[in-house]
């Protein structure tokens, strides 16, 4: 977890139940953006853009700005350190010439420990990633299943608009998985942070 990032709409983060009531109403924020996408997929089809993007921009959003961990999106935003091991992208010349007349030089240089990640901090992102990806693997699966059981060609208990639907579903809730659970386990799991 990053030392700036302890609050999220003002509420502070420091506690272990804080951070699991934030997962708990992401989750179900998450779950109605499904839904609300996949009422739109039945109400305009396959031919407008905007339904099939709703709950992606929405995990993606709540996966950088929220969570955090990600490092690739200009990095330090969310809760979790981002984990790319890079420093803070140099700031433009002229912002640094700034700095420098208003602050010391001490206070100017980058504190590895800032943007570094320690050995807890990689094996807890392996841990969770394999954790999450346990559970988007079995999503993985049924997507799968669903698909074979669409490719037949004979008959069906459920019409093939009915299977098409359900894999529509199972693979936005997965890819909705994949941007968010492994940065929510992370969460879920750390302990009460003491910043005194």
């Amino acid at each position: 977890m990053t030392a700036m990032g302890y609050r999220v709409l003002g509420i502070p983060m420091q506690q272990r139940s804080a951070r699991r009531k934030l997962v708990v109403v992401v989750y179900a924020l998450l779950l109605l953006l499904c839904g609300s996408t996949f009422g739109l997929h039945l109400v305009y089809g396959q031919n407008a853009l905007l339904p099939y993007s709703l709950a992606i921009y929405g995990s993606m959003a709540i996966g950088i700005f929220v969570f955090g961990g990600n490092g690739g999106f200009g990095g330090g935003w969310g809760l979790i350190k981002p984990f790319t091991n890079k420093p803070p992208r140099a700031e433009p010349p002229m912002v640094t010439l700034v700095k420098l007349h208003l602050q010391p030089e001490s206070l100017l240089q980058a504190d590895d420990a800032g943007w570094r990640n320690d050995e807890r901090e990689l094996g807890r992102r392996d841990r969770a990633h394999y954790q999450a990806f346990q559970a988007v693997g079995v999503g993985v699966v049924v997507m799968l299943l669903l698909a074979f059981w669409a490719l037949k060609t004979q008959q069906h208990l459920i019409s093939p608009e009915i299977l098409r639907n359900v894999l529509f579903m199972v693979a936005l809730i997965t890819t909705v998985l994949v941007m968010t659970l492994p940065a929510a386990i992370i969460l879920w799991n750390e302990p009460d942070i003491d910043l005194g």
